[in-house]
């Protein structure tokens, strides 16, 4: 039976072009906006999540009266690590002011460039494409750059172990080629120095000042920790008496913030530029599903304005005995049907707008044609988009009474012609 469904759905199809591409048409844009919007929503949920630890990642900020910052003094991570047994690691970084590297007569300047203690590497989930995380920070005038600035300065030759000047003054040893940063990071650079190049030079490393805010302070905790409010408001606790205990003339108040509500639950200064906003997101979403609602009102109307022509169909179905439910089975069917022809070509049109979309949004989102999560979710829209737009021309056009069809009184059937 429901072979011969699907067979009188695809004939009506063919045989009614114009009505269905106009409802293939209405519903595929309807799909493809609301795609769109999903995948900028999606990426931006996204944030830091690839990091294997994010669950147990979490930043150090402070705050004092109304200001906000989320940088901390040199010497509180390696304080909170040495005495919070919870800490299993931290990794303290420095975002830099544009540095000029050179190598031969090629020169650049650079703005996306991180100091970092050795830890990094374990702490956070950048895969190195060649060199030893565990080691690769240890190197007092080494570097790390990632793949697309050793084609920069290197084009096909093989970087590690190559020399970069900086600032026309010391040169560094590249120990470690680092896969692109990902997009949904939020942190962004090109390169990443050793913190220890920096203590030479530092003076709130040097001398261990408490008093000093200038450096972003990352922990990882335990994995047995269970992370409950009442349990991070302890650490928070006791991170705030550890400082007292070294600095009593500055009234700072901490709290850890995870990791992955940095990029949409985040005001702080010192923030990293491209924050995401929480509140826009939740607009963004609501709005693809509006559109998507809208484009099944679309497809309803079309199909209820369209019933005269169906209406002698379904009334020789009745008297030949057919059910209300398999005329409704049959419609919805159809619906179903093109709904999902309409999904087809709303990912050709996602993929064709994608890279302009990527440009208004300021995104890189790319689309994982083999996942099998996304081809799940897209199945289960356009089903639901099918149910949903089919459901009121199903349900109004299975209700024709047979005799009132074969009187012509479309009018008394309810049909608006």
């Amino acid at each position: 039976m429901l072979k011969n469904y699907f067979k009188i759905a695809y004939r009506n199809i063919i045989r009614h072009k114009a009505y269905s591409f106009i409802n293939l048409s209405g519903l595929a844009i309807g799909m493809a906006s609301s795609i769109l919007i999903l995948l900028w929503v999606q990426n931006e949920l996204s944030y830091d999540k690839f990091n294997t630890n994010a669950k147990q990642i979490y930043r150090v900020v402070c705050s004092l009266g109304d200001f906000k910052a989320a940088v901390n003094p040199a010497v509180m991570s390696p304080t909170l690590k040495q005495e919070m047994p919870v800490i299993k690691d931290y990794a303290m970084i420095q975002g830099t002011n544009s540095h000029l590297f050179e190598v031969g007569t090629r020169k650049f300047e650079e703005k996306r460039t991180y100091y970092a203690t050795p830890s990094f590497l374990t702490v956070f989930s950048y895969p190195l494409i060649k060199g030893n995380p565990a080691t690769a920070l240890n190197r007092i005038d080494g570097i790390l750059i990632t793949e697309d600035m050793a084609k920069k300065y290197f084009g096909s030759d093989d970087a590690m172990g190559k020399v970069l000047r900086i600032d026309n003054g010391d040169n560094v040893v590249v120990t470690g080629i680092l896969a692109n940063i990902p997009a949904n990071s939020h942190l962004q650079f090109d390169f990443i120095q050793p913190m220890a190049f920096l203590a030479k030079t530092n003076d709130d490393i040097k001398k261990g000042r408490w008093d000093n805010f200038n450096f972003f302070s990352y922990v990882q905790l335990d994995k047995n920790f269970v992370a409950s409010p009442e349990a991070i408001a302890r650490l928070n606790n006791q991170i705030n008496q550890i400082y007292i205990k070294h600095n009593t003339e500055i009234k700072v108040k901490f709290v850890l913030q995870p990791l992955t509500d940095i990029h949409l639950r985040s005001n702080y200064q010192g923030d990293p530029p491209g924050a995401g906003n929480e509140q826009y997101v939740r607009i963004f979403f609501i709005i693809a599903f509006l559109v998507l609602i809208t484009a099944c009102i679309n497809f309803m109307n079309l199909a209820t304005a369209r019933s005269a022509r169906r209406a002698k169909e379904i009334g020789l179905r009745k008297v030949s005995g057919a059910i209300r439910g398999h005329i409704i089975l049959q419609f919805l069917i159809e619906s179903v049907l093109i709904s999902f022809l309409a999904l087809l070509l709303a990912m050709g049109l996602v993929w064709l707008f994608l890279p302009l979309f990527n440009d208004l949004a300021g995104k890189k989102i790319v689309i994982d044609y083999l996942d099998v999560k996304l081809w799940l979710g897209l199945i289960g829209i356009a089903f639901v988009t099918g149910i949903v737009s089919g459901s009121y021309p199903a349900f109004f056009l299975s209700g024709f009474n047979p005799v009132k069809v074969r009187k012509c009184n479309m009018k008394a059937m309810g049909g608006n012609l």
